[in-house]
């Protein structure tokens, strides 16, 4: 039978990876073709402008979910009522599962006394739930066991859901058991053994690798220490590896993310083979905290889309969207819609889980997976070697291999090479404030003694040093009325300064200094009379590099002698410009926060 189906490809020559280098050699005109058109992961993985079926490492998916994912909703509320209130809410509007936060230690969320009231009326033979119930594991488990039991006119195997024991997870994240980790993993196999025969759709441990996420771990560690953690409490409940549920976190970065995610697959897998087991397939995402920005929360909501899409794509089971507001205090009802909607929308208007494994094939994504498959399970090997989790967390092998990455991460942070869209990049410093959002709950401070403790794996968020300067300015607004100021002073036209004024407004807005603009001044005189009336005492001269030769020199020397405390140039030092008066330069590269916080010094807002 004739192919009469249509081949866009006909009457084009065949491509190659040879006429295309040729093509992109002549466009960067001598440029070394690495370091333009390759970059490289914080994992040290090598990403390729192009790949071909040629460079592509494409390996079989062990598993790969077949249709949606379950839409889950975030709650912490520490009052029952409000609590179920929400709760309720979201089910009525197309969330399929709670996660749900028991107070316990230092970590805020629903009392376990009141968890029952916390669950009135909602159907736990139609609603999946994931307990997160940190140090009181055992307590809020059987808890949960009790409600369950109570349920009326319910099958056994029409119940879904995690109690959520994870005692390494908890002990990275707060630092703290009530009991030594052995005693506590052995107590964590007491509570899966505890579950009523036929309950094999509630699954009791939660094996949650996003707290080395939000430390600053790469994809290759955060994999790591979750396949690590997999295999402790594999060991720890001889072999049950059925009642374990992974947990990753999902950034805004949608490539790295579903490789992650398909890695994850493959790792686990593999894995679970090595224990003689089959994994069963089941992976939770929950978007990421580390990503979450304070300023500018609106911007969240992208990156929650792109984490979504990510770990959806990437093949995860379940995911919990945190709401835009969460780094603010409870969130308001707009906020939980905005989250939920988020992967309706992703779910039933975009189309996602129509294919299975979407992204297989795609040469790049298959590249990144197979690449992260092998850094993940070179660093789980090191892991074991260093005697597992338990023994990695006590010497801090495990804190200082994220620390490492950490601080790699926030040096281009600070540099704004990693940039944060509404935080270093396009700040708005008269933004309002959200309203509708909660007050953040109490940190419980009446907790029992610890039986174990060691140094937690910190917490950070990739705009933590922005926004200190960013409340800096904010105190000081509220202090005196008036943020820090810096003069914006232009030369020439508005084509010969705007590119750098745009710079240096975004550079200082960044953390809080308010850039006064003007207009362009050919003549230093009435530079120096705008720059007297602005009020500020630090002052930022943009122009083009040949101005910068004669004019800049006469505008920095005049604006010194009209008082300037602090003079910048946004350009690339000059021993000239500095002797006629500059003090420091602002340029693509520059620690911003480091240039930043000196400011804040020397404008006396140090404090």
């Amino acid at each position: 039978m004739a192919d009469d189906s249509l081949k866009l490809a006909n009457g084009f020559d065949a491509a190659s990876d040879d006429a295309w280098r040729a093509l992109v050699d002549k466009t960067l005109g001598g440029k070394p073709f690495d370091k333009v058109m390759k970059s490289r992961s914080y994992d040290g993985i090598e990403i390729n402008a192009l790949y071909t079926k040629d460079n592509a490492r494409i390996a079989p998916q062990a598993s790969a979910r077949a249709g949606g994912w379950t839409i889950t909703s975030p709650h912490w509320n520490p009052d029952p009522a409000a609590m179920n209130a929400e709760m309720l809410e979201d089910l009525e509007r197309g969330v399929e599962a709670l996660a749900i936060r028991v107070e316990a230690g230092h970590a805020p969320g629903v009392k376990i006394a009141d968890l029952r009231r916390a669950l009135d009326g909602v159907y736990l033979n139609m609603a999946r739930f994931y307990l997160i119930p940190g140090e009181e594991y055992e307590a809020a488990s059987h808890e949960m066991l009790s409600v369950l039991r109570d349920y009326p006119a319910a099958e056994a195997d029409e119940f879904h859901g995690n109690l959520g024991c994870d005692p390494l997870g908890t002990l990275s994240q707060t630092g703290r058991l009530k009991e030594s980790a052995e005693d506590a993993l052995a107590r964590m196999a007491g509570v899966a053994a505890s579950k009523p025969e036929g309950w094999q759709n509630v699954r009791a441990i939660r094996a949650d690798a996003s707290v080395y996420h939000n430390a600053g771990a790469t994809e290759a560690q955060e994999l790591a220490c979750m396949l690590a953690t997999v295999a402790a409490y594999i060991r720890a409940t001889d072999g049950q590896g059925a009642d374990i549920e992974p947990v990753l976190a999902a950034d805004a970065d949608i490539f790295l993310g579903m490789a992650k995610f398909r890695a994850a697959g493959r790792l686990l897998a593999q894995v679970y083979d090595a224990f003689g087991e089959k994994y069963h397939g089941c992976l939770h995402a929950v978007t990421s905290l580390r990503m979450m920005t304070i300023n500018d929360p609106w911007v969240n909501i992208l990156r929650g889309t792109a984490a979504t899409f990510a770990a959806g794509v990437g093949g995860a089971s379940a995911v919990s969207v945190l709401p835009h507001d969460t780094m603010l205090g409870l969130s308001g009802r707009s906020a939980r819609r905005i989250a939920r909607n988020i992967q309706i929308m992703l779910q039933e208007e975009s189309g996602l889980t129509g294919p299975q494994d979407p992204a297989a094939g795609a040469f790049s994504i298959e590249s990144l997976t197979s690449e992260f498959c092998d850094k993940a399970w070179e660093l789980f090997q090191n892991i074991e070697k260093h005697g597992g989790m338990v023994s990695g967390l006590r010497s801090g092998f495990i804190q200082n291999m994220v620390a490492g990455a950490w601080a790699e991460r926030k040096v281009n942070i600070a540099k704004r090479k990693d940039a944060i869209t509404g935080v270093s990049e396009f700040p708005d410093i008269h933004e309002k404030p959200l309203i509708n959002v909660g007050e953040t709950p109490a940190i419980p401070m009446d907790v029992p003694a610890a039986g174990e403790e060691i140094t937690p794996v910190p917490f950070h968020r990739l705009a933590e040093g922005f926004e200190a300067l960013r409340a800096r300015s904010d105190a000081m607004l509220a202090a005196s009325g008036k943020r820090p100021q810096v003069f914006i002073g232009g030369l020439g036209s508005v084509a010969d300064f705007t590119a750098r004024a745009t710079f240096a407004k975004s550079f200082f807005e960044a953390g809080g200094i308010e850039a006064v603009t003007s207009g362009g001044f050919d003549d230093v005189a009435m530079l120096k009379a705008a720059f007297s009336d602005s009020g500020a005492r630090f002052v930022v001269i943009c122009g083009t590099d040949s101005q910068y030769e004669t004019l800049g020199l006469k505008a920095a020397e005049m604006l010194k002698a009209a008082g300037a405390d602090h003079i910048y140039l946004a350009g690339r030092a000059e021993d000239t410009l500095t002797a006629a008066g500059v003090d420091e330069f602002i340029y693509m590269g520059a620690d911003v926060l480091d240039t930043l916080a000196r400011a804040y010094s020397l404008m006396g807002g140090d404090r």
